[in-house]
């Protein structure tokens, strides 16, 4: 297959999520199965650029910026959805794609999919990783009576009516865009990229001698940190070499907030925070660590941090009733405490802390819960025969051609 990714997330220069991890990890896994793979993504420097990522062709795209001064995130979003089209339909000039893969965050695909005809069908997946709809109505952004969300979802909800196929990372994300666009929930399975299992894996390294709980992911009040500086306060007067090690970029503001609260608490030594490691270096930091913790208000799932540290043989701290609780099981692998209840992670933690014959076998069980059910050669191996299903379909007619536009 000749297979096109579109997204704005790429590393290293757009690397800010998981939508950035999993494109890259079905480029390269793609790549390695015998695909033909381009990716198409966003451009800092307003230059466009081609270049190779290992046997994976990433090419580089502005936005209008230049030529349009951009003041509204709806207009950014609905402009540079034309550049991506326009930068697809040169794809499939130069030589035709099989099917083309689009996140829905960004709505990136609306402008390919209204233009898309009889004479320039190309076959069309949405991948569900964590729909504005869906953040809109759990942490507040964007706020729903603001025009950004009524642009935005109309956009989204667009792109998923008009795609020949939707799948999604999480039951979660489906289940909201299910609800919200009317979308048949039986057809949307769900698939993700999972874990490179032999690069996250237990490493041979020195446990830290302090009780050390790991944090990787944007430092942001929605990502839970200020609450997992609150417990952490509160544990170290049983643990008084307590170390919240939080890996990440993120809000300075925010980061300065949280130093000043530990100083103030006389614990100057509690936090670490190193800023942004690179992806091949996080297993060695993963496996100092004696357990992680993300108590995300929201996660859209299945939350890759998660896993990653599951897969290194972590027990995960997680937050119940969004995506990370379809990976983290209460007391099997992990513990779930409600969102936003400082007295409850406390509780899992120092639980956690306090046995370490359990919390090694709660690791144990986390490493063999992703191996089972994530591991990304399996995971892979489902989104090519989903898109090899889709290709079909559409050659036997399942899938309707849209009506001309004149």
């Amino acid at each position: 297959m000749r297979i096109a990714l579109v997204s704005q997330e790429y590393p290293p220069e757009t690397a800010h999520g998981g939508i950035g991890t999993q494109t890259r990890a079905k480029a390269h896994g793609l790549a390695a199965l015998g695909h033909e793979v381009e990716v198409l993504s966003h451009s800092i420097d307003g230059e466009k650029r081609e270049y190779l990522d290992g046997d994976v062709r990433i090419t580089r795209i502005a936005g209008m910026d230049d030529r349009l001064p951009i003041y509204t995130e709806a207009t950014r979003t609905l402009t540079y959805s034309a550049e991506v089209a326009a930068a697809v339909a040169l794809l499939h000039a130069q030589s035709p794609l099989d099917i083309v893969d689009f996140p829905e965050w960004g709505s990136e695909g609306y402008i390919h999919l209204l233009n898309r005809t009889e004479w320039n069908y190309i076959p069309t997946v949405i991948h569900l990783q964590g729909p504005l709809v869906m953040f809109a109505h759990t942490i507040g952004w964007p706020e729903l009576d603001s025009e950004f969300y009524r642009v935005g979802t109309m956009m989204e909800g667009t792109c998923l009516r008009l795609a020949d196929a939707v799948f999604s990372s999480s039951d979660c994300s489906a289940d909201w865009c299910a609800a919200h666009y009317g979308l048949a929930r039986e057809q949307i399975p769900t698939l993700h990229t999972g874990v490179d299992t032999r690069l996250f894996r237990p490493r041979d390294v020195p446990e830290k001698k302090r009780p050390t709980i790991i944090f990787v992911g944007k430092i942001e009040r929605n990502k839970g940190v200020m609450l997992l500086l609150e417990a952490g306060i509160k544990l170290a007067h049983k643990y008084p070499d307590l170390q919240l090690r939080m890996l990440g970029r993120g809000n300075q503001a925010l980061i300065k907030e949280m130093y000043t609260k530990a100083n103030a608490a006389c614990l100057p030594a509690l936090l670490d925070l190193p800023g942004f490691v690179e992806r091949e270096e996080l297993p060695a930091h993963l496996s100092r660590a004696h357990l992680f913790a993300a108590p995300s208000l929201f996660e859209g799932g299945p939350g890759f941090v998660y896993l990653e540290a599951m897969a290194c043989g972590l027990p995960a701290v997680a937050c119940s009733g969004s995506g990370a609780a379809e990976v983290v099981r209460h007391g099997e692998n992990g513990m779930l405490i409600a969102p936003d209840d400082a007295e409850a992670l406390v509780e899992a933690i120092d639980q956690l802390l306090s046995d370490p014959t359990e919390r090694a076998a709660m690791g144990a069980r986390a490493r063999q819960s992703v191996l089972t059910t994530a591991d990304s050669g399996d995971c892979l191996k489902k989104i090519e025969s989903f898109y090899a299903s889709v290709i079909v379909g559409r050659q036997s007619g399942l899938f309707p051609l849209p009506a001309c536009q004149s």
